[in-house]
């Protein structure tokens, strides 16, 4: 049997057993929306970009590094419970088309699952990927019991009264399980009480080897220009041999592709024109305009957004290039309450206003929810790259570039880790100086 027919068997499977109206009551299609497939990855795919520019604001001085796709796993999770405003607001911050009902996402979401369970199953000898979801909700009140059907062992009915810390010893004992030990302590001391109700989480874990490995013996130590004055000596992985490459006016960046063996999932790599020239933002802002502020911009819009995808998707032509790219182990934990209020989804988190009525029976009151955490971490060597993500939202009371002939990333740029079989971004960052600064000059 096919990998696909067996994905569609266990789709009509799990979609048999949800009561049609546990979601949107009499708001059922017969079908799900053709074109719903494409429209939510397009969806996901946007909601990155825009993650990734308004985390850029929030952190303009420092490296970044998260999974986009793991915070919007944990967010869609939340939108299948919510309702009234809140279901809104979350609708809108996945980018999710007015035209499509909550039918079709969870439509969508089972057939994603089933394929990732398949995939899993059949695993790679090129690379190891899982992304894993997971709720533990209260036993102190009646959940609906379509939401058995669906979720199945992803939702975990708890007992946060009796003992909270030993409930969030083992939600943090399965983030890092998922994340084979990269992601630990996710959730930090007293984030889990005796009144606590609801926890949404999602992991997500990838490590692949370079399709061209660097080879140890070219890695050579050189200057990175940060910003301002924190220039370092840090070491470049160094190799020369033709990789995908082209030079996007609309986005103002040289972009290069590091695929991984398999040729499934690749590092893109973005690289702003290098400039010494620094001018200020006007008036008040002492913030260098620098051309990382203006790519995550570009990426951001409709246009550039187009543009990437259209070179994710349909390729870049190969050339030989000089390739310099710095060694680095990045860990970073993001403000994701700061990030959902700017996505316009911060009601999730407003004690009294978030409208969870959903998870649970007629008659019960809302679940509540209080704050969010996402870390992730990544490690890039000459041999390949190994990164992790965790996403936990729970509740608590307290100019023309002109076309390199080496690419020298040797200032600051943006990377992300594209899984093309998904069309999904799955990691995302900026690199603009090294962690632990050596040897500043």
């Amino acid at each position: 049997m096919s990998f696909l027919m067996s994905a569609i068997l266990s789709l009509s499977l799990i979609i048999s057993t949800i009561s049609a109206q546990c979601l949107t009551g009499n708001d059922v299609p017969a079908l799900m929306d053709p074109g719903s497939k494409l429209s939510l990855t397009d969806a996901r795919f946007d909601f990155a970009l825009d993650s990734l520019k308004k985390t850029a604001l929030i952190e303009s001085k420092d490296n970044l590094f998260f999974s986009p796709h793991s915070i919007h796993q944990a967010l869609t999770l939340a939108y299948f419970g919510a309702r009234g405003t809140t279901e809104g607001a979350l609708k809108q911050a996945l980018r999710i088309p007015q035209q499509l009902s909550k039918v079709d996402v969870q439509r969508y979401y089972a057939f994603e699952k089933s394929l990732n369970q398949l995939r899993s199953q059949n695993g790679s000898a090129d690379y190891e990927y899982r992304v894993a979801n997971r709720f533990w909700i209260t036993n102190s009140k009646k959940l609906r019991e379509c939401m058995f059907d669906f979720f199945d062992d992803q939702l975990q009915v708890t007992d946060f009264r009796t003992n909270p810390i030993d409930v969030r010893n083992r939600i943090n004992n399965w983030v890092s399980n998922m994340t084979k030990g990269h992601i630990r302590d996710l959730l930090p001391p007293n984030s889990i009480t005796e009144d606590t109700d609801l926890v949404l989480a999602n992991a997500v874990y990838f490590k692949g080897l370079w399709a061209q490995r660097f080879d140890p013996k070219n890695s050579k130590r050189d200057i990175f220009y940060a910003s301002g004055t924190q220039n370092s000596i840090v070491t470049f992985m160094r190799q020369k041999g033709n990789f995908n490459h082209v030079v996007s006016e609309e986005l103002g960046a040289y972009i290069l592709e590091l695929p991984y063996k398999g040729d499934e999932i690749s590092m893109f790599v973005l690289l702003p024109p290098f400039s010494t020239a620094r001018t200020l933002q006007p008036q008040d802002s002492q913030e260098p305009r620098d051309g990382i502020r203006q790519l995550v911009e570009r990426l951001a819009t409709e246009r550039g957004s187009e543009e990437l995808r259209q070179l994710l998707d349909d390729g870049m032509p190969p050339r030989e290039v000089e390739v310099n790219l710095p060694r680095f182990e990045i860990e970073r934990e993001l403000q994701l309450g700061q990030l959902l209020h700017s996505l316009g989804a911060g009601e999730l988190l407003t004690p009294g206003a978030a409208d969870l009525r959903g998870f649970v029976a007629d008659g019960e009151s809302s679940l509540h929810l209080g704050d969010a955490i996402h870390r992730a971490r990544v490690e890039v060597t000459e041999e390949g790259t190994t990164a992790a993500a965790a996403t936990a939202i729970f509740t608590f009371r307290s100019s023309r570039p002109t076309e390199p002939a080496i690419f020298n990333a040797n200032h600051p740029f943006v990377y992300l880790i594209y899984d093309k079989h998904d069309r999904t971004i799955l990691f995302t960052g900026i690199y603009r100086l090294p962690a632990n600064s050596q040897t500043p000059i």
